[in-house]
């Protein structure tokens, strides 16, 4: 594990940890160069001379950097620290599609398309390039807070010009997504992707996998052998035509499915379109085909039973035993080698545990103690906690999560719903539009508004709400219309001399109030604004310093009013100079020697620490090695409080000083 607060590569500063994984960890960091976020994938220390895991690591870094897509994670940067190999990526902050999925199923149909869409289209072009991802799955896919789709992890993709055909009899991906292909050890094609997907489309219309099992061998056998359940006896709402796209893509035969990603894109896209209802089950034209079948000693059987339908049942040739193995003995052994793969994927995975965490998601707290006690499970913690999304008194989420691999006995912990935390709605009535959007979007609601006359408000201020002030409700899913005033139309003047009087009256006090409040009440005065802009330490920026004239002015309709709008506190900037000695190594002690030989060879080791405006005394400023006195010049940008200076030499502070905005250039 790496620290908190540790700089990679002298840029990277680790923040937390995002996940831990058997080939690397992942991080969340600070780019202090480029001030973002990004995601950095380091190889686990234990594992960083295995040349396999190197081998991977780099085949991720040159397939993701070489796919430029909206929905592929970029790849940033990749080098090593320490001998300690990292990749940087862009960081995508929001849940992985298996999140997405339990927390959202049921998902409407357009939108399940809308989220395959994105992920086919990144596929398109990874296949447009040659690269096979081979381990696709809802937990590779991650969304952002906008629903936009991130494919990762590319970390055992292959090349299909490079190594496909050397990957035949090792298993590698996750064994509910794997294609019937990649569960027996063969070789991997783009089809094996395009199985995948299917499988991640299942998930995303039903909210479950097709097929489970105790064991990793279980499920890889029913990928092999077993139909894909129905998806119309799930839910008769999914037309024909989209379940035909999961059963072409699913089909146990490669050359059953689609020829492309392309294809299925298309096919996806017109699934509901009215001009397919009814059309007929997709039906695959080769079968199970010689991949799948029996072993050569139960063949003869088949054929034999095939024959006897046919009333040609004959005598089996009379052979030894040892010539039907002698004939075979290769194809045996060939097609053990993917069984032991399995075998050894779900010893190391899977060990002692043999239980697994039933999915008690939207359950009652009832319902779902009594799933986990029937499977073997004790009822750890019960926590509760507010949501919009699942309704009082249903089960959230589990942890350990559901399917996880658990020893029987071990306590499962339950989060409950409270049900959505409600809101008492304030009053707006009176204020300006702006004021009140900024209100009630503060905590929560959303927000319309629609204007009418009046001659009782001034315009901008509200007149009336939609929702009755004080009411309770679920701000994230309740809209307030507001009803914003406006100026009448002016009526016809009785005569020439009262048309040409202008209205006079003592202009208000705007001070402190923002630059568009302001703006809204000479509007609705019918004044002439000018702006104008100056520093100010009292007055928060954009908010008014002063009007010209200045309040309780008699004023006219059609006067020109002046607001002076504040820019914040002015910054100044304070040089000042630092002198760092320069300081050789010490030869009579053999102890200094070794401490300091890295700087000996290249002079002191300098770093430099500030705190101003735009800089952190958590980030390095400058770092350097000298070989003499040196002098530093720094520019510091205060604006309120003081700034900060620290200078390390060879792991000794020799500078750790205060920096004030009315101090002036100096040596030290």
């Amino acid at each position: 594990m790496i620290n908190k607060g540790y700089l990679l590569g002298d840029r990277y500063r680790i923040v937390d940890t995002l996940g831990e994984g058997g080939m690397a960890n992942v991080y969340l960091a600070d780019d202090i160069i480029l001030k973002r976020q990004v995601a950095v994938k380091i190889i686990r220390l234990d594992l960083q001379k295995d040349s396999q895991v190197l081998a991977r690591f780099q085949r991720e870094a040159l397939a993701t950097s070489e796919l430029s897509h909206p929905n592929i994670v970029s790849v940033f940067d990749v080098g090593t620290d320490h001998g300690l190999p990292y990749m940087v990526m862009e960081y995508v902050k929001g849940p992985d599609l298996k999140e997405y999925i339990r927390e959202k199923s049921p998902i409407p149909l357009p939108q399940v398309i809308k989220i395959m869409d994105q992920i086919l289209s990144a596929m398109e072009l990874a296949h447009k390039h040659n690269v096979i991802h081979r381990d696709l799955k809802p937990q590779n896919i991650l969304m952002d807070e906008k629903g936009n789709i991130k494919i990762a992890d590319f970390g055992i993709a292959v090349a299909l010009n490079q190594s496909a055909i050397t990957q035949t009899n090792s298993v590698l991906g996750s064994v509910h997504y794997m294609s019937p292909e990649q569960t027996r050890g063969g070789m991997v094609t783009k089809q094996s992707d395009i199985y995948s997907l299917g499988i991640i489309l299942y998930e995303a219309l039903t909210g479950h996998v097709p097929f489970n099992g105790e064991t990793p061998v279980a499920i890889a056998l029913k990928h092999a052998e077993d139909d894909i359940p129905s998806l119309r006896k799930q839910n008769k709402a999914i037309p024909q035509a989209l379940e035909n796209v999961v059963l072409k893509a699913t089909a146990k035969d490669p050359r059953d499915r689609y020829a492309s990603v392309a294809e299925m894109k298309a096919d996806l896209d017109s699934s509901l379109d009215p001009s397919r209802a009814g059309e007929a089950i997709y039906r695959p034209s080769h079968g199970n085909n010689d991949e799948t079948k029996i072993l050569p000693a139960l063949n003869g059987k088949v054929m034999q039973a095939e024959k006897a339908k046919e009333g040609k049942a004959e005598e089996p040739k009379k052979r030894s035993l040892w010539a039907s193995i002698k004939k075979y003995k290769w194809w045996w052994i060939g097609s053990l080698f993917p069984v032991f793969a399995i075998l050894l994927f779900m010893f190391l995975a899977v060990g002692h545990n043999n239980i697994r965490v039933p999915d008690v998601v939207n359950m009652t707290e009832k319902a779902a103690k009594t799933s986990l006690k029937s499977s073997g499970l004790a009822v750890g913690a019960v926590k509760r906690t507010y949501s919009s999304d699942v309704k009082k008194g249903k089960v959230i989420s589990t942890t350990p999560k559901a399917n996880s691999p658990v020893d029987k006995g071990e306590k499962v912990n339950l989060l409950v719903s409270k049900g959505p935390n409600l809101t008492k709605v304030p009053d707006v009535e009176g204020l300006y539009l702006s004021t009140a959007k900024k209100k009630l979007n503060k905590l929560g609601f959303k927000v319309k508004s629609r204007e009418a006359p009046s001659n009782e408000y001034l315009p901008g201020l509200i007149i009336s709400q939609s929702v009755k002030v004080g009411r309770k409700v679920d701000a994230s899913k309740t809209t307030i219309t507001l009803v914003v005033a406006v100026a009448l139309e002016d009526q016809p003047k009785s005569s020439s001399s009262s048309s040409s009087k202008k209205a006079t009256f003592k202009l208000a006090d705007l001070t402190g109030k923002s630059l568009e409040d302001a703006q809204s009440y000479a509007k609705s005065k019918k004044l002439n604004v000018k702006v104008e802009k100056d520093y100010s330490d009292s007055v928060d920026s954009s908010d008014v310093i002063s009007t010209d004239p200045a309040a309780g002015s008699e004023v006219s309709e059609g006067d020109t009013l002046t607001i002076t709008v504040s820019k914040g506190a002015e910054k100044k900037e304070v040089k000042k100079t630092f002198t760092v000695d320069y300081q050789a190594a010490e030869s009579s002690s053999s102890s200094s020697e070794s401490s300091s030989s890295s700087s000996s060879s290249q002079g002191n080791h300098v770093r430099i620490y500030i705190q101003d405006d735009d800089h952190s005394l958590g980030n390095i400023y400058r770092d350097l090695y000298i070989t003499k006195d040196t002098d530093f010049t720094i520019t510091f940008s205060v604006t309120k409080g003081d700034g900060k200076i620290k200078i390390v030499r060879d792991d000794q502070t020799v500078v750790d000083e205060t920096i004030s905005a009315d101090d002036s250039e100096s040596g030290n």
